[in-house]
């Protein structure tokens, strides 16, 4: 864990970070730009990897809390 998070946070709530995604948050991304789509078009075709490797799959993403993933 990075030195400079002093504590470790649980959930539910806000969870503990590390140094590079707290940088990441720091870059705002619209729907509209290209490097916003191209990094959620990376995500999505991981995840299908994960499950299959077979064509004809897809990958939702969604945002919300835990709560709502466990709904979706």
């Amino acid at each position: 864990m990075d030195d400079d998070i002093p504590y470790l946070l649980l959930t539910p709530g806000p969870l503990t970070t590390t140094r590079t995604v707290r940088a990441a948050m720091g870059t705002d991304y619209s729907t509209w730009d290209v490097d916003y789509n191209n990094i959620v078009q990376e995500v999505r075709s991981a995840l299908v990897g994960l499950a299959t490797d077979q064509d004809g799959y897809t990958a939702t993403l969604m945002q919300g809390s835990g709560t709502f993933s466990v709904e979706a």
